[in-house]
């Protein structure tokens, strides 16, 4: 079979499951946005992972030449805006509305988590994987900390999209079932696969969604009522 296109399919199954999202989700279509937004760029730190990682197939062979390809950026907004609202589609959550009043902006634990990066990356410079995991789960910390509202929405975000990533990465093995064994870097990584799907892609997975399944509201300063209509928050 011929693998060159398997990253950009992979890819679009994960835009096809955004688009899903998209449809079922009218209104966190917003958050979505906003998530693949935000992460969309995010596609540029591929070189992070690349080869010490994997190193994909890709149009124009990018990855190979440059580290970061045009699937990066395909995979990384689908990414980001499905993690942003499954948790709260799951739930059948509604945001309050902001206040009126200005809220000041708390970017203190996306500070940490780029800071612990940073510092597990001059640490263990080949383990980026690993590095870019514990980096969410302390971030993700953080956040529950500060916001216990937030955590019922971050444990089912995380499960869900780990769920999903997880079903989605299976039924791309079905189309490609050697992939995993020609381009990732199976020296570097545990070599544990449930189903045939690397451990690390479900600990990126469980790390991010908890992440980025709260991530708007943080910053945005919304709280949930559920079963209520719009409200302004008070605190």
């Amino acid at each position: 079979m011929n693998y060159h296109f398997a990253y950009l399919v992979g890819a679009l199954l994960f835009d096809a499951a955004w688009a899903v999202c998209y449809l079922l989700g009218k209104k966190y279509r917003p958050q979505m946005i906003w998530g693949t937004a935000v992460t969309v760029p995010l596609a540029l730190t591929s070189f992070l992972f690349v080869p010490q990682y994997w190193t994909p197939p890709s149009l124009f062979d990018l990855n190979a030449r440059f580290r970061v390809g045009f699937e990066d950026f395909l995979w990384a907004g689908a990414v980001g805006g499905i993690a942003s609202v499954v948790g709260e589609i799951f739930l059948k959550e509604r945001l309050a509305a902001r206040r009126r009043q200005p809220r000041k902006k708390h970017y203190f634990p996306f500070f940490v988590m780029v800071v612990v990066f940073l510092i597990l990356w001059f640490w263990h410079p080949q383990k980026n994987i690993y590095n870019t995991g514990i980096a969410f789960a302390v971030c993700a910390l953080i956040v529950a900390f500060l916001r216990r509202d937030l955590i019922l929405t971050m444990i089912a975000g995380a499960v869900i999209f780990t769920i999903l990533y997880f079903g989605l990465f299976l039924y791309f093995l079905a189309l490609y079932r050697n992939f995993v064994d020609l381009y990732y870097n199976l020296s570097n990584i545990s070599g544990i696969r449930l189903l045939g799907v690397p451990l690390e892609e479900l600990m990126f997975a469980a790390s991010g969604g908890a992440v980025w399944s709260v991530a708007y509201e943080y910053l945005q300063g919304y709280r949930f009522a559920p079963g209520q209509r719009f409200r302004f928050v008070e605190a």
